[in-house]
């Protein structure tokens, strides 16, 4: 019987927590609008990272040995990846529910490496061509509608599913910067310092200027709660990620985590209700399937 290394298990936990985080965001979605959130769970995410730093081998101080350079990269990608990513991902979950939206965004492995052929100059893999159609093929089942459904859940369906792939695009590009911004960085200071910045960005950008993104008219129970899916989500989930590639390398640990459309799919059905079609269920499949082929 196969036994699971302590590396490959935080693997699974993290596919786990992003999916339990993102069913709690789900259900907090008609409470608090998206960029609020994005706010909400940085900014706890941030305060737990700084929990862990005292405790960290690597002392803070390292960060003034840090280049300009790789600052800068850093500050775009987390501002591509999480302060505009993360919060399109939000609002697809809001269209189109946990089911269809985590597993189209959860084809940015393949965004990554097509963005690491254009940007660092990695060969082409030819396996990439094979996974792009079985994603395709994924987006198509997953875009398709019950007859019964009217036109306007229909508008609501292609926002959602456009939403969910611009934001795997983003994921791909900011993860690309994200590896020589953080060559010269540890990784527990660079989620320390970023997750405080990207709630500032956020609510700087986008929740103070609007008076429909407004943190005023947010309970203290939708606080916690969203806080609660930051500090697992952002939080503790980064930090076994983060555990686990070191142990075991990034492509085995993207082909364990990669499985969090299912249990996203498992658990917005038992605990939120969504409907999930035969549609969604092969869309899923093949989009899982896309991934795994290149990976």
């Amino acid at each position: 019987m196969y036994s699971f290394s302590p590396p490959e298990l935080a693997s699974l936990c993290c596919a786990f927590l992003w999916a339990f985080s993102g069913m709690i965001l789900r259900s907090q979605s008609h409470q608090v609008t998206p960029a609020a959130m994005n706010v909400i769970r940085c900014g706890v995410a941030g305060a737990l990272f700084w929990c862990i730093v005292p405790f960290h081998p690597a002392p803070i101080s390292d960060l003034v040995l840090v280049p300009w350079r790789d600052w800068a990269l850093l500050v775009a990608s987390f501002t591509i990846g999480i302060a505009v990513g993360d919060t399109l991902y939000m609002i697809s979950i809001k269209e189109i529910g946990i089911s269809r939206t985590m597993a189209l965004t959860g084809v940015f492995p393949l965004t990554t490496i097509a963005w690491e052929t254009l940007l660092l100059g990695n060969p082409l893999q030819t396996m990439l061509l094979l996974g792009s159609l079985l994603v395709v093929g994924g987006v198509y089942f997953l875009s398709l509608r019950n007859e019964k459904n009217d036109p306007q859940d229909s508008a609501h369906l292609r926002r959602g599913i456009l939403v969910a792939l611009f934001a795997a695009v983003l994921w791909g590009l900011s993860a690309t910067l994200l590896k020589p911004a953080t060559a010269n960085m540890d990784i527990v200071h660079a989620n320390a310092t970023r997750m405080p910045l990207i709630a500032l960005i956020v609510y700087l950008a986008r929740v103070r200027p609007s008076s429909k993104e407004t943190l005023r008219g947010v309970s203290l129970k939708s606080f916690a709660v969203v806080g609660f899916a930051g500090a697992l989500g952002m939080g503790l989930s980064a930090y076994l990620f983060i555990y686990a590639i070191g142990e075991i390398g990034v492509a085995k640990v993207v082909t364990l985590s990669s499985i969090s459309p299912l249990f996203g799919m498992a658990m917005a059905v038992v605990f939120l209700k969504e409907k999930v079609t035969w549609q969604v269920m092969v869309g899923v499949g093949l989009c899982l399937a896309g991934v795994w082929t290149v990976i």
